[in-house]
């Protein structure tokens, strides 16, 4: 059964919907430290129960992460277990942006960015 209960953490909440889908949503946070990777990383984990899984991140919200959050992140990446990833940002700017920042890390996965949130959550339901 999916655990749809939401975890709300000081800086996100996360929740898996009837879809199987675990969405992230990120609130207006200062910077992200290493430790707040872990927990929303955990926060995540548990969501998907350990199976492959489909992520979208709302990432509009102001935050931002310090250098270790980074590195901490990269590690937690290689370690997920994600079908596909899907990034909603705030405006076409930033999309690409990450998407050339994207360019130098390929992912084991397809991931794509959007501005518009029901346009990633439908690709998402794609791979279901």
């Amino acid at each position: 059964m999916a655990n749809t209960n939401p975890t709300e953490l000081e800086f996100a909440t996360v929740f898996k919907d009837k879809n199987g889908i675990i969405i992230i949503t990120m609130k207006d946070y200062k910077k992200l430290d290493q430790y707040d990777v872990i927990n929303i990383n955990l926060a995540i984990r548990h969501k998907a129960e350990g199976n492959p899984s489909l992520k979208l991140l709302d990432a509009r919200a102001k935050w931002s992460m310090d250098k270790k959050a980074k590195e901490r992140a990269k590690l937690e990446q290689a370690a997920s277990v994600t079908k596909a990833r899907a990034i909603v940002v705030s405006n076409a700017i930033t999309a690409t942006l990450m998407k050339f920042l994207q360019s130098f890390n390929k992912q084991e996965y397809p991931q794509k960015k959007f501005t518009d949130y029901d346009e990633a959550y439908e690709w998402l339901k794609s791979f279901l």
